[in-house]
């Protein structure tokens, strides 16, 4: 099975390819040029790289949110294209669930906390034991203060670029068990297992019912 992972939600953006427990090629570039200039440029590189073309591809799975509302519409955009025309299903990924796989050994309370500017995070408390995770609380965007202020575990590891931003209100001393995971930006290979989850279960998705997962209004709507 042959999964080609799109993320576009940050600024770190991957493009990874792989086959059963296999990476046949990934780009993971931190870049504040537009993904709408480089993305497909990259995919057209990624899989020159692995010797395949569009039609090979079986699953398309991509970040669908919380994230950039500009680099989230762009991978979508470009993923239900691709997806529609080959006539392929989707695995439509959290970011945040992302970050929890990333976490890799982390145990017990995993806390993924995402960068959504304006002094703001993205966040939600998630259970973990061995390689199962759980959301314990909803996908929220607030102060990182108003977020950690109801987390009420001693034993906790923050992961994330909003988490890495924070660290010195993370870390204030007031909560000893308290830890920062250090970590790349990039989240493309933690999107394979989650995806091949999503075959599993039975949650893959057509490209038309492809859908954002916003946690945020836009400009255009705030206003």
């Amino acid at each position: 099975m042959k999964i080609l992972c799109v993320d576009t939600s940050t600024s770190a953006g991957s493009l990874h390819l792989s086959e059963g427990g296999s990476v046949l090629a990934e780009i993971n570039v931190d870049s504040r040029e537009t993904y709408s200039s480089r993305i497909l440029s990259g995919l057209d590189c990624l899989l020159k790289a692995a010797g395949l073309d569009l039609r090979q591809i079986d699953i398309y799975a991509v970040i669908h949110g919380p994230g950039s509302f500009t680099g989230i519409r762009i991978g979508l955009t470009v993923v239900k294209a691709l997806a529609e025309v080959n006539r392929k299903p989707v695995a439509a990924i959290s970011a945040l669930d992302a970050w929890v796989e990333k976490c890799g050994n982390c145990q017990g309370t995993v806390v993924p906390l995402i960068d959504a500017r304006r002094g703001e995070v993205f966040g939600c408390v998630y259970e973990k034991a061995a390689n199962s995770f759980s959301a314990l609380t909803p996908g929220v965007v607030n102060k990182p203060e108003k977020i950690l202020s109801e987390i009420s575990a001693e034993d906790v590891v923050f992961v994330g670029g909003g988490a890495a931003k924070y660290r010195e209100i993370i870390l204030d001393g007031r909560h000893p068990g308290w830890r920062v995971q250090e970590s790349d930006p990039f989240l493309g290979r933690a999107m394979v297992p989650l995806a091949r989850q999503s075959v599993e279960k039975g949650s893959l998705v057509t490209a038309q019912n492809l859908e954002a997962y916003y946690l945020r209004k836009s400009d255009a709507e705030l206003n």
